[in-house]
């Protein structure tokens, strides 16, 4: 199921003695979790009914002991294993789990996460095939302007379809983040409970958009302190580096596809037409078409070619990696 699915039949009343979640979203990991443990446990309880482990250092003996063992308070007992990915029972202990993941104990809640799953796996396929197993994958992009409407909605909020969209462009498809700022949106529009473009524009900071043209453009302007600035800042607020690389990469292909039509004398009106492009961001490229040459993009690229294979050698630091990019773009 969805974590929305979760998330509705939670509001209910309607939980379940054992839950997988599975994904790379980490935010809906956080929040399933905090919702089961909102549900049960209680600064009173939490000593004698919570208990976190870590798969990379416990063994499923260790989860199952801790499930069975009844709580000396009474009330239902919430075990958390983390990182199953990581740490893959193998053959008797595998089976153990999936028993038991076949018939919990009903007074108990065990829940499992993984961020990645092998479905070739016997253990993963069982485990994912569970009715109350829960997909945690990020929102598709199309997807993001209702994902943030409806749980500004769940709230007590409105919010409408334009505020919604200039949230998304400002922030990007990370739900994590997403959350945060419409909180923080939500906390400024008070007793107001229509929130506007303008709401969102007076909380949320600059755009990734704008801060991927600032780090291309200091690129082109043979900045690199301000280039290694603008990096250093992407990567300190979690940005991975290879999500960075990618987005440095889809900026330069856009103003590289923008200046191919600016080139056969397209109105620029029609060019997001042509590109199948949002408007906004071929809008964008074109205030950055004239500083680049065809040769210069084309240098560009090979560049990035080189930073993304390093980028996936193990032996490579990923942080120094996008410094030499962004060094090398500049000289």
């Amino acid at each position: 199921m969805t974590p929305e699915n979760f998330f509705s039949k939670i509001s209910k009343g309607e939980t379940a003695p054992f839950y997988f979640l599975y994904g790379s979203e980490t935010f809906y990991h956080t929040e399933v979790i905090h919702a089961l443990t909102q549900k049960w446990i209680t600064d009173e309880n939490r000593d004698f009914n919570l208990e976190i482990f870590d798969a990379r250092e416990s063994t499923v003996n260790h989860w199952l002991g801790s499930v069975k063992t009844l709580s000396f308070l009474g009330g239902t007992k919430l075990v958390i294993v983390r990182n199953l990915h990581d740490g893959i029972p193998k053959d008797q202990e595998a089976q153990d789990l999936m028993d038991y993941a076949s018939s919990p104990i009903a007074d108990a809640c065990l829940v499992i996460s993984a961020h990645k799953v092998d479905r070739k796996r016997k253990l993963f396929k069982a485990l994912t095939g569970l009715k109350d197993a829960v997909v945690c994958e990020p929102p598709k992009e199309n997807e993001l302007v209702g994902w943030v409407r409806k749980r500004a909605e769940t709230q007590g909020y409105s919010l409408s379809a334009d505020a919604a969209r200039f949230l998304v462009n400002r922030v990007g498809a990370r739900p994590g983040i997403l959350a945060t700022e419409l909180e923080k949106t939500l906390l400024y529009a008070g007793k107001n409970k229509s929130v506007s473009e303008r709401d969102v524009s007076e909380v949320v900071g600059e755009s990734k958009l704008e801060n991927a043209f600032a780090l291309t453009d200091a690129l082109k302007t043979k900045n690199p302190e301000k280039a290694l600035n603008l990096l250093n800042n992407q990567i300190d607020h979690g940005e991975e580096p290879i999500k960075i690389l990618g987005t440095i990469a889809w900026q330069l292909r856009m103003i590289w596809e923008v200046k191919h039509y600016q080139g056969k004398k397209i109105p620029s009106g029609q060019i997001a037409k042509i590109m199948g492009a949002n408007p906004f961001v071929v809008d964008k490229a074109l205030q950055h078409t004239h500083r680049f040459s065809v040769q210069q993009l084309r240098k560009g690229y090979l560049e990035l070619v080189k930073a993304d294979r390093s980028l996936k050698s193990t032996s490579k630091d990923p942080v120094a990696v996008m410094q030499t990019l962004v060094l090398n773009l500049c000289y």
